[in-house]
């Protein structure tokens, strides 16, 4: 995943839209066996030898596809409660998938109905509530900078810096980039028959395969560095508190920034993407695009889902 991009919520709609059509298939070869040994009477003990025995060839095969099919049905209950407690939309906003799934097994999706509707009526868990509050915060100081009014400041105690402080929190603090991984092949001498030969020369030639695969994925770009730290925001800069030292991230010097799902990722020349995670993410976001300047600043794109939640402002 590159530093922008985001993963919509509900890809098991998409495989499970693209399995659910096996289902009237299954039913319809066990309704084709039935209706065969109903026509012959003792076909079903002669089985492949009898008159019904490409019916019977697919009846085995829609028996065993039928038990995956039937859990879909377990499965969609706790999906749904899971879905509905989180405040997701009705099938994760997966409309065409839904209608597939319906369409294809009623039963499924009724149930999966019925989880979301007991889901729903849940309390919400303690980490939605944080991000609730924390995109509260975010309309309500997207509201009152668009009206003119200035920034609250906030005292942050053991933080000396000339410039005022609008943000003293803490978040989860991540940076993109790779890394340079030596692998080295292993050896192994074997003495022996030639099968215990074979078989060590086999082994050792798995081991390297593995390990090569495990330095590959190391050296891939991806996250890294993941840590909870202390972040401040200031006129000009967002710093962050890494082990006692104090980084700071002007925010003249960023490229571009990203919102999405209570993370704010934010790109630099000559150095690696900060990414910052929490509830108080789109209110940093808010914050960044205040202070950075404008006089269009409330109109940045990361800031669309912010200004859609904001009454409007004269």
């Amino acid at each position: 995943m590159t530093a922008g991009s985001v993963r919509r919520p509900g890809r098991y709609w998409i495989f499970t839209a693209v399995v659910m059509p096996l289902n009237p298939v299954v039913w319809y070869l066990i309704h084709r066996w039935q209706a065969c040994i109903a026509t012959h009477p003792g076909a079903e003990q002669q089985k492949y030898d009898g008159p019904c025995g490409t019916e019977y060839g697919l009846f085995g095969l829609a028996g065993l596809a039928l038990l995956p099919l039937l859990s879909t049905i377990a499965v969609a209950l706790f999906v749904g409660i899971m879905e509905g407690r989180r405040r997701y939309r009705f099938a994760a906003g997966r409309w065409i998938s839904a209608v597939v799934v319906g369409v294809c097994s009623p039963p499924t999706l009724l149930v999966y109905a019925l989880g979301y509707g007991i889901g729903r009526a849940l309390p919400v868990p303690q980490i939605m509530k944080a991000h609730q509050l924390g995109w509260e915060s975010a309309v309500n100081a997207y509201t009152a900078l668009s009206r003119g009014l200035p920034p609250q400041q906030v005292l942050a105690g053991g933080f000396v810096s000339p410039e005022p402080v609008y943000l003293d929190t803490v978040m989860g603090y991540a940076r993109y980039y790779g890394m340079n991984v030596t692998f080295q092949p292993g050896f192994t001498v074997a003495v022996g028959s030639p099968g215990f030969v074979a078989g060590a020369a086999i082994g050792n030639l798995v081991s390297n395969s593995l390990a090569r695969s495990r330095a590959a994925a190391m050296a891939q770009t991806q996250w890294r560095e993941h840590r909870t730290v202390r972040v401040i925001v200031t006129a000009s800069t967002t710093w962050c508190c890494i082990d006692g030292r104090w980084l700071r991230f002007d925010h003249a010097a960023v490229m571009e920034y990203y919102l999405e799902n209570a993370s704010c990722v934010m790109t630099f020349p000559g150095t690696e993407p900060l990414m910052l995670t929490g509830p108080p993410a789109a209110l940093h976001a808010v914050l960044f695009a205040y202070l950075r300047g404008g006089p269009t600043w409330q109109y940045q794109p990361f800031l669309h889902p912010i200004a859609a939640s904001a009454p409007m402002v004269a």
